[in-house]
Protein backbone atom coordinates (compact mmCIF):
# COMPACT_ATOMS: atom_id res chain seq x y z
CA UNK A 1 0.00 0.00 0.00
CA UNK A 2 2.81 2.20 0.58
CA UNK A 3 4.15 2.43 -2.87
CA UNK A 4 0.18 3.27 -4.05
CA UNK A 5 0.10 5.65 -1.54
CA UNK A 6 3.93 7.77 -2.72
CA UNK A 7 2.40 6.85 -6.33
CA UNK A 8 -0.53 8.91 -5.26
CA UNK A 9 0.52 11.63 -4.01
CA UNK A 10 2.95 11.98 -6.36
CA UNK A 11 0.97 12.69 -9.03
CA UNK A 12 -2.06 14.32 -7.06
CA UNK A 13 0.88 16.85 -6.14
CA UNK A 14 1.84 17.35 -9.75
CA UNK A 15 -1.41 17.58 -11.12
CA UNK A 16 -3.82 18.84 -8.99
CA UNK A 17 -1.90 20.54 -6.68
CA UNK A 18 0.72 22.30 -9.56
CA UNK A 19 0.81 25.83 -8.70
CA UNK A 20 -1.78 26.67 -6.38
CA UNK A 21 -1.22 25.42 -2.36
CA UNK A 22 -4.64 24.25 -1.68
CA UNK A 23 -3.47 22.96 1.95
CA UNK A 24 -3.40 25.60 4.51
CA UNK A 25 -0.32 25.64 7.49
CA UNK A 26 -2.00 27.86 9.20
CA UNK A 27 -3.70 25.38 11.42
CA UNK A 28 -0.44 23.91 13.52
CA UNK A 29 0.09 27.94 14.29
CA UNK A 30 -3.50 28.45 15.94
CA UNK A 31 -3.19 24.96 17.32
CA UNK A 32 0.79 25.88 18.78
CA UNK A 33 -0.55 29.57 20.25
CA UNK A 34 -3.74 27.77 21.83
CA UNK A 35 -1.90 25.56 23.52
CA UNK A 36 0.71 27.96 24.78
CA UNK A 37 -2.22 30.24 26.03
CA UNK A 38 -3.73 27.38 28.00
CA UNK A 39 -0.58 26.34 29.59
CA UNK A 40 0.65 29.42 30.13
CA UNK A 41 -0.80 29.99 33.79
CA UNK A 42 -0.32 26.57 34.84
CA UNK A 43 2.96 26.26 33.85
CA UNK A 44 4.04 30.55 34.38
CA UNK A 45 5.41 29.54 37.25
CA UNK A 46 8.01 26.57 36.17
CA UNK A 47 11.21 27.38 34.40
CA UNK A 48 10.74 24.60 32.24
CA UNK A 49 7.25 24.72 31.64
CA UNK A 50 7.92 24.41 27.31
CA UNK A 51 8.52 21.01 27.82
CA UNK A 52 4.88 20.30 28.37
CA UNK A 53 3.82 22.54 25.67
CA UNK A 54 6.45 21.08 23.34
CA UNK A 55 4.94 17.43 24.30
CA UNK A 56 1.39 18.26 23.87
CA UNK A 57 2.16 20.06 20.22
CA UNK A 58 3.96 16.59 19.35
CA UNK A 59 1.33 14.42 21.52
CA UNK A 60 -2.27 15.23 20.96
CA UNK A 61 -1.81 15.60 16.59
CA UNK A 62 -0.13 12.10 16.91
CA UNK A 63 -2.63 10.80 19.42
CA UNK A 64 -5.88 12.28 17.13
CA UNK A 65 -3.94 10.50 13.95
CA UNK A 66 -3.64 7.40 16.05
CA UNK A 67 -7.03 7.29 17.13
CA UNK A 68 -8.51 7.98 13.78
CA UNK A 69 -6.32 4.95 11.73
CA UNK A 70 -7.82 2.72 14.48
CA UNK A 71 -11.45 3.81 14.00
CA UNK A 72 -11.28 3.14 10.72
CA UNK A 73 -9.27 0.30 10.00
CA UNK A 74 -10.69 -2.33 7.69
CA UNK A 75 -13.40 -0.04 6.30
CA UNK A 76 -13.90 -0.07 2.92
CA UNK A 77 -11.28 -2.99 2.59
CA UNK A 78 -8.05 -0.57 3.84
CA UNK A 79 -9.72 2.05 1.06
CA UNK A 80 -10.39 5.03 4.17
CA UNK A 81 -6.57 4.13 5.65
CA UNK A 82 -5.07 4.56 2.60
CA UNK A 83 -6.56 8.21 1.62
CA UNK A 84 -5.83 8.98 5.69
CA UNK A 85 -2.19 8.30 4.48
CA UNK A 86 -2.33 9.78 1.18
CA UNK A 87 -3.94 13.46 3.01
CA UNK A 88 -1.52 13.33 5.58
CA UNK A 89 1.74 13.01 3.48
CA UNK A 90 0.77 15.44 0.82
CA UNK A 91 0.13 17.80 3.57
CA UNK A 92 3.74 17.32 4.55
CA UNK A 93 4.56 17.56 1.29
CA UNK A 94 6.27 20.48 -1.05
CA UNK A 95 3.42 21.40 -2.91
CA UNK A 96 5.64 23.90 -5.28
CA UNK A 97 7.45 20.89 -7.64
CA UNK A 98 11.37 21.94 -7.83
CA UNK A 99 10.77 22.09 -11.70
CA UNK A 100 8.39 24.97 -10.86
CA UNK A 101 10.82 26.87 -8.62
CA UNK A 102 13.65 26.45 -10.81
CA UNK A 103 11.70 28.03 -13.87
CA UNK A 104 10.24 31.04 -11.73
CA UNK A 105 13.49 31.63 -10.04
CA UNK A 106 15.77 30.74 -13.69
CA UNK A 107 13.25 33.66 -15.40
CA UNK A 108 14.20 36.17 -13.04
CA UNK A 109 18.06 35.05 -13.35
CA UNK A 110 17.81 35.51 -17.25
CA UNK A 111 16.45 38.91 -16.94
CA UNK A 112 19.02 40.07 -15.06
CA UNK A 113 17.31 41.31 -12.28
CA UNK A 114 19.37 40.05 -9.44
CA UNK A 115 17.27 41.74 -6.44
CA UNK A 116 14.48 39.85 -8.10
CA UNK A 117 16.13 36.86 -7.27
CA UNK A 118 17.20 38.19 -3.63
CA UNK A 119 13.67 38.57 -2.80
CA UNK A 120 12.48 35.53 -4.76
CA UNK A 121 14.89 33.82 -2.08
CA UNK A 122 13.29 35.39 0.91
CA UNK A 123 10.39 34.62 -0.42
CA UNK A 124 10.34 30.74 -1.16
CA UNK A 125 13.13 29.93 1.25
CA UNK A 126 13.42 32.39 3.92
CA UNK A 127 16.27 33.16 3.42
CA UNK A 128 17.62 35.61 6.40
CA UNK A 129 20.60 36.17 5.34
CA UNK A 130 20.28 36.27 1.83
CA UNK A 131 23.33 36.98 -0.99
CA UNK A 132 24.52 40.46 -1.97
CA UNK A 133 21.88 41.16 -4.97
CA UNK A 134 25.54 42.25 -6.68
CA UNK A 135 27.08 38.82 -6.70
CA UNK A 136 25.08 36.75 -9.20
CA UNK A 137 27.08 33.58 -8.08
CA UNK A 138 26.53 33.61 -4.63
CA UNK A 139 22.77 34.35 -5.30
CA UNK A 140 22.67 31.51 -8.16
CA UNK A 141 24.79 28.80 -5.39
CA UNK A 142 22.35 29.67 -2.87
CA UNK A 143 19.00 28.99 -4.70
CA UNK A 144 20.62 25.89 -5.81
CA UNK A 145 21.39 24.48 -1.86
CA UNK A 146 17.94 25.54 -0.80
CA UNK A 147 16.27 23.74 -3.76
CA UNK A 148 18.31 20.51 -3.11
CA UNK A 149 17.28 20.77 0.61
CA UNK A 150 14.19 21.45 0.18
CA UNK A 151 13.68 18.81 -1.86
CA UNK A 152 14.98 16.79 1.21
CA UNK A 153 13.12 17.36 3.94
CA UNK A 154 9.92 17.80 1.98
CA UNK A 155 9.98 14.65 -0.11
CA UNK A 156 12.69 12.28 0.85
CA UNK A 157 12.35 13.04 4.28
CA UNK A 158 9.34 12.41 4.29
CA UNK A 159 9.54 9.39 2.41
CA UNK A 160 11.78 7.55 4.20
CA UNK A 161 9.56 8.41 7.50
CA UNK A 162 6.72 7.34 5.92
CA UNK A 163 7.79 3.61 4.74
CA UNK A 164 9.53 3.24 8.10
CA UNK A 165 6.84 4.33 10.28
CA UNK A 166 3.60 5.30 8.50
CA UNK A 167 1.85 8.57 8.55
CA UNK A 168 2.85 9.10 12.39
CA UNK A 169 6.17 9.39 11.32
CA UNK A 170 5.26 11.90 8.87
CA UNK A 171 3.50 14.32 10.77
CA UNK A 172 6.20 13.65 13.61
CA UNK A 173 8.87 15.17 11.08
CA UNK A 174 6.15 17.91 9.74
CA UNK A 175 5.43 19.10 13.10
CA UNK A 176 9.31 19.17 13.81
CA UNK A 177 9.67 21.29 10.35
CA UNK A 178 7.09 23.51 11.53
CA UNK A 179 8.44 24.37 14.96
CA UNK A 180 11.63 25.48 13.52
CA UNK A 181 10.87 27.33 10.48
CA UNK A 182 8.12 29.08 12.19
CA UNK A 183 9.10 29.57 16.02
CA UNK A 184 6.54 31.44 18.16
CA UNK A 185 7.41 34.49 19.75
CA UNK A 186 9.10 34.15 22.95
CA UNK A 187 10.47 30.61 22.12
CA UNK A 188 13.29 29.58 24.64
CA UNK A 189 16.71 28.61 23.12
CA UNK A 190 16.08 25.25 25.01
CA UNK A 191 13.51 24.49 22.78
CA UNK A 192 15.06 25.84 19.71
CA UNK A 193 18.13 23.30 20.38
CA UNK A 194 15.92 20.72 21.31
CA UNK A 195 13.84 20.60 17.84
CA UNK A 196 17.08 21.28 15.99
CA UNK A 197 18.69 17.87 17.67
CA UNK A 198 14.81 16.12 16.83
CA UNK A 199 15.45 17.61 12.60
CA UNK A 200 19.06 15.86 12.82
CA UNK A 201 18.02 12.72 14.20
CA UNK A 202 15.21 12.69 11.48
CA UNK A 203 17.54 13.32 8.75
CA UNK A 204 20.78 11.62 9.55
CA UNK A 205 19.37 8.28 8.08
CA UNK A 206 17.66 9.96 4.96
CA UNK A 207 20.69 11.98 4.02
CA UNK A 208 23.02 9.09 4.25
CA UNK A 209 20.77 7.38 2.14
CA UNK A 210 19.99 9.93 -0.64
CA UNK A 211 24.05 10.71 -0.80
CA UNK A 212 24.25 7.21 -1.76
CA UNK A 213 21.33 7.54 -3.92
CA UNK A 214 23.12 10.76 -5.74
CA UNK A 215 26.06 8.26 -6.03
CA UNK A 216 24.12 5.88 -8.12
CA UNK A 217 22.33 8.58 -10.10
CA UNK A 218 25.57 10.70 -10.77
CA UNK A 219 29.39 10.70 -10.38
CA UNK A 220 29.89 7.70 -8.53
CA UNK A 221 33.57 8.18 -7.62
CA UNK A 222 33.27 11.83 -6.28
CA UNK A 223 30.06 11.88 -4.57
CA UNK A 224 30.88 7.96 -2.56
CA UNK A 225 34.70 9.43 -1.56
CA UNK A 226 32.55 12.57 -0.17
CA UNK A 227 29.83 10.50 1.67
CA UNK A 228 32.45 7.88 3.18
CA UNK A 229 34.43 10.84 4.59
CA UNK A 230 31.13 12.62 5.82
CA UNK A 231 29.33 9.76 7.07
CA UNK A 232 29.50 9.28 11.18
CA UNK A 233 29.40 13.34 11.15
CA UNK A 234 26.31 14.23 13.77
CA UNK A 235 26.41 17.07 15.20
CA UNK A 236 23.70 19.83 15.83
CA UNK A 237 26.24 22.68 14.86
CA UNK A 238 26.31 20.66 11.64
CA UNK A 239 25.00 22.48 8.26
CA UNK A 240 22.77 19.66 6.78
CA UNK A 241 22.33 22.08 3.64
CA UNK A 242 25.71 22.60 3.13
CA UNK A 243 26.52 19.13 3.22
CA UNK A 244 23.75 18.08 0.74
CA UNK A 245 24.62 20.71 -1.22
CA UNK A 246 28.57 19.67 -1.11
CA UNK A 247 26.61 16.14 -2.03
CA UNK A 248 25.21 17.27 -5.05
CA UNK A 249 28.44 18.76 -6.32
CA UNK A 250 30.16 15.88 -6.30
CA UNK A 251 27.02 13.83 -8.07
CA UNK A 252 26.81 16.26 -10.93
CA UNK A 253 30.34 17.03 -11.21
CA UNK A 254 31.42 17.01 -14.95
CA UNK A 255 27.84 18.02 -16.03
CA UNK A 256 28.40 21.69 -15.11
CA UNK A 257 28.75 23.02 -18.55
CA UNK A 258 27.81 26.02 -20.74
CA UNK A 259 26.03 22.98 -22.72
CA UNK A 260 24.86 20.98 -19.20
CA UNK A 261 20.76 22.90 -19.67
CA UNK A 262 20.99 21.40 -23.53
CA UNK A 263 21.90 18.47 -22.38
CA UNK A 264 19.12 18.40 -20.14
CA UNK A 265 16.58 18.58 -23.05
CA UNK A 266 16.65 22.30 -23.57
CA UNK A 267 17.90 24.61 -25.81
CA UNK A 268 20.97 26.36 -24.40
CA UNK A 269 19.97 30.31 -24.06
CA UNK A 270 22.36 33.09 -25.29
CA UNK A 271 25.12 33.80 -22.37
CA UNK A 272 24.64 30.80 -20.40
CA UNK A 273 26.14 30.70 -17.07
CA UNK A 274 27.29 28.09 -15.32
CA UNK A 275 25.13 28.14 -12.40
CA UNK A 276 22.33 28.34 -14.82
CA UNK A 277 23.72 25.06 -16.02
CA UNK A 278 24.72 23.86 -12.34
CA UNK A 279 20.38 23.90 -11.74
CA UNK A 280 19.77 22.24 -14.87
CA UNK A 281 21.78 19.04 -13.41
CA UNK A 282 20.31 19.49 -10.25
CA UNK A 283 16.77 18.92 -11.04
CA UNK A 284 18.01 16.04 -13.08
CA UNK A 285 19.85 14.41 -10.00
CA UNK A 286 16.78 14.57 -8.30
CA UNK A 287 14.24 13.74 -10.59
CA UNK A 288 16.40 10.41 -11.02
CA UNK A 289 17.02 10.28 -7.42
CA UNK A 290 13.30 10.08 -6.58
CA UNK A 291 12.99 7.48 -9.74
CA UNK A 292 15.88 5.07 -7.99
CA UNK A 293 13.42 5.59 -4.25
CA UNK A 294 10.54 4.78 -6.12
CA UNK A 295 12.05 1.87 -8.18
CA UNK A 296 13.39 0.22 -4.69
CA UNK A 297 10.04 0.64 -2.82
CA UNK A 298 8.25 -1.22 -5.79
CA UNK A 299 11.01 -4.08 -6.06
CA UNK A 300 10.06 -4.39 -1.74
CA UNK A 301 6.48 -4.31 -2.47
CA UNK A 302 6.21 -6.97 -4.92
CA UNK A 303 8.62 -9.41 -2.96
CA UNK A 304 6.48 -8.89 0.06
CA UNK A 305 3.36 -9.82 -1.81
Amino acid sequence: MKFLVILSCLLVNYLWLKGVDRFDDAWFFRFRCRITQWLQGPTSEYAQGWVAALALVYAIPLLALTILLVLIAGSLFGLLTMLVHILVLLIALDRTQPSQQADDFLKLWKEGDMAACTEFLSQHFDANEAPDPKDRDAISRYFAKQLAYRSFEKMFVMFFWYICTGPLGVLFSYISYQLRDNPPEGTSENETDLVKLLIHILEWVPLRLLALTFSLAGNFEQCFENLRNSFWQFSTEADNAELLYGYTNCAIAGQVSPDAAKEQGGEKPAGAHPEEAKVQALLGLLERSQAIWLSLLALLTIVAL
